[in-house]
């Protein structure tokens, strides 16, 4: 037992003098194994995942917007017929805008732009236009947008403040480049979206303030028309009254006046319902004198004054007005300083599935271990010869 203990000790010994003789071909084993590695890393280069964050406006820049916000929320609360029409002003502040910037980015048409302009895809490797623009479309569906998650650090786990661009390139330069034409040219079509959807809506507005004061317009001269024709009705109907008035010799009013006497005092009860002539043809003549005679048909016309008030009010409101003035205080109109959101691509982290690193130390682990055992059987080899 203790010579096969001896033995053993022996062998570890031999094996180790072996390798140390020999660690010139194991070095030159590991070098090779390294050399190889490299020039299949640069070969083959690995995938870089590209993360960029997107950033909202900042507090101060949104509160460029908070004048026309105020005015906009006080007449969308008080002004219900344009929130049944649909037609109304969007408040404008940081989450609107974000939102916007990411429709915007989803819709992958500026991003196709970008990887054409700074040639992400090779096109010469394509047969043609229509399979290049295909590759262009695909490459651009692949972005992806992670959504902030944990934001409050609650829960354990990954938190992630801000929306993220997620995307594989090859080029760091170009993509960083890419990035900073994408943001330019999405806060370029929002700006331009803002603009023209407030002059629309702004437009809308005036026509609909039009056309309410077409139809006062015409609802007041609809009430003068009705004053003339009831006046001609009662006209008609008082020289009726006052003929038979005449013809009856009822020259002052005869109404049939009952009176009860209560201890409080006394109740006169008036029949109402005697005809209209018993008022004598005195009083009735007299009516129809001063209705004839009336310089001022206004006063006695029905809701003319309720109408003329609601035209009044229409005509002298300066709240659109307003709203355009702030809206184009804004640097949406003033100012070439105008962002929805930006693109922080200097700060972009990029990861590979290996880096160069990683990949020489295990090639170099590698070609140590296989080295080794390359000795080793070649020695035992050897032997056995």
């Amino acid at each position: 037992m203790k010579k096969k203990i001896e033995s053993d000790e022996i062998d570890l010994i031999e094996v180790i003098a072996n390798i140390w003789n020999n660690k010139l071909k194991i070095a030159t084993i590991t070098a090779i194994f390294i050399i190889l590695s490299v020039a299949y890393y640069f070969t083959f280069k690995p995938s870089i995942t590209a993360k960029t964050e997107i950033l909202p406006i900042t507090f101060f820049e949104n509160d460029f917007y908070t004048g026309y916000n105020s005015l906009v929320g006080f007449q969308i609360e008080n002004e219900e017929e344009k929130i049944v029409s649909q037609v109304r002003f969007n408040n404008i502040n940081k989450e609107y805008l974000l939102n916007l910037f990411l429709e915007e980015l989803k819709t992958g048409t500026i991003i196709q732009e970008a990887i054409k302009k700074y040639q992400l895809i090779d096109q010469s490797k394509f047969n043609d236009e229509n399979e290049y623009l295909e590759a262009v479309e695909k490459y651009a569906l692949s972005l992806d947008l992670l959504r902030p998650v944990n934001v409050d650090g609650s829960k354990r786990g990954e938190t992630r403040l801000n929306w993220i661009i997620e995307f594989n390139v090859d080029d760091k330069n170009k993509w960083e480049e890419t990035l900073s034409f994408i943001e330019i040219e999405i806060n370029k079509t929002i700006q331009k979206y803002l603009r023209e959807s407030f002059n629309i809506t702004l437009n809308n507005l005036k026509l609909l303030d039009q056309f309410k004061t077409e139809d006062l317009n015409q609802k007041i001269e609809f009430a003068k028309n009705d004053y003339e024709f009831e006046t001609s009705n009662r006209l008609a109907f008082l020289n009726e009254q006052a003929s038979i008035a005449r013809k009856l010799n009822i020259a002052n009013n005869t109404l049939e006046v009952e009176n009860f006497s209560t201890p409080s005092g006394v109740i006169s009860n008036v029949q109402t319902a005697t005809p209209y002539y018993m008022r004598g043809y005195s009083m009735i003549e007299k009516e129809i004198e001063l209705i004839k005679t009336r310089t001022n048909k206004n006063a006695f016309t029905k809701n003319l004054l309720e109408l003329e008030k609601q035209k009044r009010d229409l005509l002298i409101d300066k709240s659109l007005e307003r709203i355009e003035r702030l809206f184009n205080s804004t640097p949406i109109v003033n100012g070439n300083n105008f962002k929805a959101a930006s693109i922080i691509y200097k700060d972009t982290i990029y990861e590979t599935s290996f880096s160069l690193i990683k990949a020489v130390l295990f090639a170099g682990i590698f070609g140590i271990i296989f080295g080794m055992f390359y000795v080793l059987i070649s020695n035992a080899i050897q032997q056995r010869r």
